[in-house]
């Protein structure tokens, strides 16, 4: 049987008190790093940490999503493979990894052929009708017309690429499994700890650790690029004060607006600080009776211990928009 017992804070388990702390090594960061991981806005740190997080987290976790996980095999909050998975989001730490090169090309492929036949499809039959009555005749002229084959051609291959991604996801699970058999980086809320690890796409170094450093070391960047249609786009960035230490929030988080960025970071702050409980997110809502703040902090408030997840649909629309008004206000007010 599964514990359940909530996990026992470290004697190095963080706290945002930790951010006022001097710092006394010098930063040793060559110029290739700096261009590479130390640039945009660094983002100030919260003392105490704020009780934000990106709306997103609402939008991509409706309550109908966590009754389909909870309803999964052998569902547990604590599964039995979780210490040595690569990718965790739970009350201990946020644990990320990429994808394989093979996941990401079949999903890129089956991505290009859902979308392709979809937006081909009515292209399709306007140059079908278009050639009917243009040429004036439904017989053998139409067939003579070779206009219609090109865009034909494409919805089936179209069909193909999507169909054959999907047969190939369906016979080759373990091929396919879709991450790489070691972490990037962790953000451990026990020990307060950021670990970075060094090679995550080798099984030889899957697991070997390049740097363990304290959070309150970490700076964090919020950095923009532009989108294909010229709109900025914004991610996360942390990188340690001294050491050539760098973790890429922008897997985990993705690229998104500037106001989900800045709740994000607001976020990581909260899950880290142990003096304060978890954020009240639906990611988190399982993970909270395992964290003894939170367990705590629940108790006093006498917070439903399911809010999130026996949440209706309308009162759950609603929340979002107060969230995003709130995050407005917060950030922009």
């Amino acid at each position: 049987m599964t514990d359940l017992t909530p996990i026992t804070y470290a004697d190095t388990a963080h706290t945002s008190e930790k951010f006022l702390w001097q710092r006394s090594e010098p930063c040793h960061h060559g110029k290739r790093f700096r261009l590479a991981a130390v640039s945009g806005q660094q983002l100030p740190y919260r003392h105490p940490s704020e009780p934000l997080f990106p709306a997103r987290e609402l939008v991509d976790t409706r309550p109908e999503r966590l009754h389909e996980l909870e309803q999964m095999p052998n569902h547990s909050p604590r599964p039995l493979d979780r210490p040595e998975h690569p990718l965790r989001w739970d009350e201990e730490c946020l644990r990320y990894t990429s994808q394989t090169k093979i996941d990401f090309f079949i999903g890129v492929l089956r991505a290009l052929g859902v979308v392709s036949f979809f937006a081909l499809i009515p292209i399709s039959i306007f140059v079908v009708v278009y050639g009917f009555f243009e040429r004036g005749s439904f017989g053998e002229e139409f067939w003579n017309f070779s206009s219609w084959r090109v865009p034909v051609f494409f919805v089936v291959f179209s069909l193909f690429t999507w169909g054959g991604a999907n047969l190939v996801y369906g016979l080759f699970p373990k091929y396919t499994a879709g991450y790489q058999p070691g972490p990037m980086w962790e953000l451990n809320r026990r020990t307060g700890m950021v670990k970075v690890f060094a090679n995550s796409a080798k099984k030889s170094t899957a697991w070997k650790v390049a740097h363990e450093l304290p959070f309150h070391e970490f700076d964090c960047y919020l950095q923009s690029s532009p989108s294909s249609q010229g709109i900025a786009q914004y991610n996360l960035s942390l990188v340690h004060y001294s050491v050539e230490a760098h973790v890429a929030l922008v897997g985990m988080f993705g690229v998104t607006s500037r106001l989900d960025q800045l709740a994000a970071w607001d976020m990581l702050q909260r899950f880290m600080d142990t003096s304060q409980p978890l954020p009240d997110s639906p990611q988190w809502e399982q993970f909270r009776p395992l964290d003894p703040t939170t367990l705590e902090y629940d108790k006093e408030i006498a917070r439903p211990p399911r809010y999130w997840r026996d949440m209706d649909d309308e009162t759950f629309n609603q929340k979002i928009v107060e969230l995003q008004d709130r995050l407005s206000e917060f950030y922009f007010g």
